[in-house]
């Protein structure tokens, strides 16, 4: 299933998000940050159940991850290869479907990467909301070339030669 028909999909099963300005939307975009404000296994596993649904769909451009359970496995998987990782919301635009638009901005420490050194990258998820206020569908844009694997050994110097030609 790609992004648009997991898009329509979750419309379809979740018409009715929170409504624009009610306490709901604002409990459900403040979740979402809190989740990601500070990036640890130990949040996760605390945070998650109230933040992403069971039938969460989430892609965030490197993995497609469906449910709550695998969206649990993988996140932790990610928490754990990390020093540290902040995601800070810049700001956050409702479209006519109820759904959202962050921009947000990662700052993240790698372990196995360019140790101690803090990688920044910028972003933009789009997320939908059940009625409970927990997200059923994401989707994140995101530069994983600079955010990601211009870090890792070889395959960073590969993407640094292939920019220079072009």
């Amino acid at each position: 299933m790609d992004t648009f028909q997991a898009l329509d999909a979750a419309r379809r099963r979740h018409s009715h998000p929170p409504a624009a300005g009610s306490d709901a939307e604002a409990r459900a975009l403040d979740a979402f940050a809190a989740f990601f404000s500070s990036f640890a296994p130990d949040r996760i596993e605390r945070l998650l159940p109230a933040t992403y649904a069971e039938d969460i769909w989430f892609n965030d451009t490197l993995k497609t991850v469906v449910g709550r359970e695998a969206l649990a496995h993988y996140l932790r998987e990610s928490a754990e290869a990390v020093e540290h990782c902040r995601v800070e919301i810049i700001d956050s635009t409702r479209n006519p479907e109820g759904e959202y638009l962050l921009r947000w901005r990662m700052l993240i420490r790698f372990k196995r990467f360019k140790k101690g050194q803090d990688t920044e990258s910028i972003g933009l998820s789009h997320l939908r909301f059940d009625a409970e206020g927990r997200v059923v569908y994401h989707q994140d844009y995101w530069n994983a070339a600079d955010g990601l694997f211009r870090h890792i050994p070889v395959l960073g110097w590969m993407i640094e030669a292939v920019l220079k030609r072009v």
